[in-house]
């Protein structure tokens, strides 16, 4: 669980550092200040594009709105939304903007870079439980499989914690 953690915070620290550097190429203020921000999304059940999309802009907005207002030296902000189904972390969109973008248009749309793959990597692959029964040993794998899907749901809908969840998953190994 520990070593989840780590792996999660190492991959938001990577993506935020390679976005970062990314910009920096593309735009060098003289004696401005830049922020970068990481907002993680987590993502329950199917992701579904146009609503991941529209939670990931409102964050967004009000984020770039709140960092403008409380450090008024800031120039550029670059804000990078990240999904997070059960520790896997996939980046939905990037936007980045200074100061006088954002007054002269502040849309999240015309600032940000959208990861359309995103969706596909963030979908739930079911489980297909059809098992031919034709041995014990086969019946006790299609069980297993029913159960796990089971206990994949109550996770995802919150009847479970991460540690209960894995507590059922490894009592069925």
């Amino acid at each position: 669980m520990a070593q989840k953690i780590l792996i999660r915070q190492l991959l938001i620290a990577l993506t935020a550092a390679w976005s970062l550097e990314l910009l920096k190429g593309s735009y060098q203020p003289a004696h401005a200040e830049m922020q970068g921000l990481v907002i993680e999304l987590p993502v329950y059940g199917q992701a579904v594009p146009g609503s991941l999309t529209a939670q990931a802009e409102l964050l967004v907005s009000s984020a770039i709105e709140r960092q403008f207002k409380q450090n008024p030296g800031l120039s550029t902000i670059q804000v990078v939304v990240t999904g997070d189904r059960n520790g896997e972390i996939i980046p939905i969109l990037t936007t980045t903007a200074s100061r006088a973008q954002w007054q002269a248009n502040p849309q999240v749309k015309a600032w940000t870079k959208y990861y359309s793959a995103s969706y596909a990597l963030l979908q739930r692959h079911e489980q297909k439980t059809e098992v031919a029964v034709s041995s014990p040993t086969s019946a006790i794998a299609s069980s297993n499989l029913n159960d796990t899907a089971q206990i994949d749901a109550a996770f995802d809908s919150g009847v479970l914690t991460g540690q209960a969840a894995q507590k059922y998953l490894n009592d069925l190994d």
